[in-house]
């Protein structure tokens, strides 16, 4: 997201990636480039949760790095608050390879597949 010199605001990514929670706009790559500075980090997928009561939680899928000790839920959660505050995921699954699509990005559609049958385990 950026602000021009008019003082609006625009979002990256694609519209139909923004997640809406409690009436907040949330782009996903900014949420995963804040899980990405954590050292354990390999790679981070975002996407949102439908949500009878905030319309869609933040859930976060992330890839741990060989080798690395693989943090808890809440310490990537709070990791992440710290960077962006209330657009940090309330939920993180753990997943041992990220689904990329042709072009080399993270897969969100296979994201979404995964969040409507939960076959990850979170972590």
């Amino acid at each position: 997201m950026k602000a021009d010199e008019d003082g609006y605001l625009w979002f990256g990514g694609r519209k139909k990636q923004i997640i809406v929670h409690d009436g907040s706009n949330i782009c996903p790559q900014e949420v995963e480039g804040a899980l990405l500075e954590h050292p354990a980090v390999e790679n981070a997928g975002v996407i949102g949760v439908h949500d009878l009561m905030h319309g869609e939680n933040v859930r976060a899928y992330v890839e741990i790095k060989s080798g690395a000790t693989r943090p808890k839920a809440r310490e990537l959660i709070q990791f992440s608050r710290e960077r962006v505050g209330y657009k940090a995921p309330e939920e993180i699954v753990s997943l041992d390879a990220m689904p990329l699509n042709a072009t080399g990005k993270v897969d969100r559609v296979t994201l979404k597949k995964l969040s409507a049958g939960d076959h990850a385990h979170c972590a």
